[in-house]
């Protein structure tokens, strides 16, 4: 394992127990969810195996296998991978329909049988090295399989305004401490994930995710000001994909295709 990877692996063990009833409730974060997995609900069909890169505790991977696709789920993280085990288990699926296991996103190349599709939610490729993620992909993804990615991106339009505002800086340069350590994190703008990815990919979208709602940060307010917040919702879906707006977002859902 990469010693970014064990870094990123010993942070999230330390939140793995408590991070579903703490960021798995945060209002923001579940309607960012809901338009990452919509995507994916519309680009693999029933019956697909997809891979799933950086799965935390496997939300995202149940909603899949609850599709009908066969998922093959991975986390540096094992204690990550233990209570997405857990709750596989509590919902009654089996490794027939998703499968967890302690990998890195860099050493995927090496699982074996190919896949019809890949995705990734929550910046999990920002910790990643994506030079190497990129090769390892396209050895176990059939030609035209989707790839749904949503990454955290470098200039969220809200954040630009609070800096226009304060002077703070829209996206700290510093990355995230979890468990009170710092994370290996590169914030990614579409181009730099193209790039990094390779030349085996054509990409198809790039939308924004947060750029008019308030990053997952602000759930207080969001909590507050429920009928706000939905308004904002509402706008969003209609600007995210807008050319000037959609590299602007807290997150950017990015879609293509393996060539």
């Amino acid at each position: 394992m990469l010693e970014a990877a064990a870094l990123v692996a010993s942070a999230f063990d330390g939140v793995a127990s408590a991070y579903d009833a703490q960021f798995g409730t945060n209002p923001i974060g579940l309607h960012l969810r809901h338009v990452v997995q919509e995507r994916a609900r519309l680009a693999f069909p029933r019956g697909a195996r997809v891979l799933d890169l950086g799965c935390g505790t496997g939300e995202d991977a149940l909603f899949l296998a609850g599709l009908g696709l066969a998922v093959h789920a991975v986390d540096v993280a094992p204690a990550m991978i233990d209570r997405a085990r857990t709750k596989a288990a509590e919902r009654g699926m089996g490794e027939a329909s998703v499968r967890f296991e302690v990998r890195a996103a860099e050493d995927v190349g090496s699982i074996g049988a190919p896949f019809d599709g890949v995705f990734s939610n929550f910046g999990a490729l920002n910790c990643a090295d994506l030079p190497r993620v990129g090769p390892a992909l396209a050895g176990v993804l059939r030609p035209g399989a989707p790839l749904i990615f949503s990454v955290i991106g470098p200039r969220p339009l809200p954040g630009l305004v609070g800096q226009a505002l304060t002077g703070r800086p829209a996206r700290s340069t510093e990355g995230p401490r979890v468990s009170g350590a710092p994370v290996p994190f590169r914030a990614l703008s579409f181009r730099d994930l193209s790039r990094g990815l390779g030349t085996s990919f054509a990409w198809t979208s790039c939308a924004a995710l947060g750029v008019v709602v308030p990053a997952p940060a602000h759930e207080a307010w969001a909590r507050e000001n429920p009928i706000a917040f939905g308004l904002l919702a509402a706008a969003e879906r209609l600007v995210r994909s807008w050319p000037v707006l959609r590299g602007l977002g807290d997150h950017l859902l990015v879609e293509g295709r393996r060539l």
